[in-house]
């Protein structure tokens, strides 16, 4: 008996007392979100600072790190605490790697100790791609390491998701800085970039008007756009090659289309400094309701 009650005493001691007690879900993303929610809202409520704080000492990493982030702004119930916030930030980060772009903001800014950029880095790189613009913008300034043009824009390519996302806007604006491509970042830029091109074509052309005009007519239309890209701009020139045969169908298509652009994304070229896309469209009749037809355009694949 004695032997058991002397174990249990030393795993309560390794463990800590809450492991034993927390809930099941204490883990849950949505306890998480929660935290997140909550933190700072104003009006503040203590009841809020009490939840962050059981979730937090229970293991959930989003919760120290909001945590930690109440002691690293101060107040809604706690004192600014640059120490107590960077030992939450450390705690949290050993659960989710994710959370070390919060000490590497801290090491940037020198807050609780001098600026070093050089932990800055090491931070963020720990961190993943939640912190790829604040290392790359790192390595374009030549903080805490050599400047690396090349190295930011691959970073950058890298951790892009889709077109004209934060990551792929960085990586552009390098580019027409005049930060050359590789060719296999030049098939991937045109890759992303055409894959965002046929999504925003979809849904710009994808409005009531055209769907209106198409049912009107009681049939399905076929047209042929043609985009005209030059190699500085993402706005593209357009035309219609080939008309459905219905003059207000064909009006309302071009009305949709003149709203196409790219913005500052233009597509990478030939010689001749231009590209042109020829995009061959369905629009069929719907019975479904205008907030449901944003699938409704066949372009490259045929509609179900």
């Amino acid at each position: 008996m004695f032997k058991t009650l002397t174990f249990l005493l030393l795993l309560i001691s390794i463990t800590g007392c809450q492991s034993l007690t927390r809930p099941a879900d204490y883990n849950a993303p949505l306890v998480g979100l929660r935290c997140m929610w909550i933190a700072g809202q104003k009006p503040f409520e203590r009841d809020n600072l009490r939840y962050i704080e059981r979730y937090a000492g229970y293991g959930n990493a989003t919760c120290k790190a909001m945590l930690g982030k109440l002691y690293q702004e101060g107040g809604y119930g706690v004192d600014q605490d640059f120490g107590q916030a960077h030992a939450l930030f450390v705690e949290a980060a050993q659960l989710d790697p994710a959370v070390n772009v919060l000490l590497g903001q801290m090491a940037e800014r020198g807050e609780g100790e001098p600026v070093d950029y050089v932990k800055a880095r090491e931070f963020y790189r720990l961190s993943g791609k939640n912190a790829v613009l604040q290392l790359g913008l790192l390595m374009e300034e030549g903080k805490g390491g050599p400047q690396d043009l090349p190295g930011a824009l691959a970073l950058y390519l890298d951790a892009v998701e889709r077109c004209r996302d934060d990551a792929w806007e960085a990586m552009n604006r390098l580019r027409r800085a005049g930060q050359p491509l590789n060719e296999s970042q030049a098939r991937r830029y045109q890759q992303l970039w055409m894959k965002g091109f046929v999504s925003l074509q979809t849904r710009r052309l994808a409005v009531g008007e055209v769907f209106e005009a198409v049912n009107a007519s009681g049939a399905a239309k076929t047209v042929t756009l043609a985009y005209r890209f030059k190699s500085d701009s993402g706005l593209p020139q357009v035309t219609m090659v080939k008309g459905s045969g219905d003059a207000n169908v064909d009006q309302w298509i071009m009305k949709a289309a003149a709203r196409i652009t790219m913005g500052d994304s233009a597509p990478l070229t030939d010689s001749s400094g231009e590209m042109e896309i020829k995009s061959p469209l369905v629009f069929p009749p719907q019975d479904t309701p205008r907030t449901s037809h944003l699938n409704w355009i066949c372009g490259r694949k045929p509609c179900a």
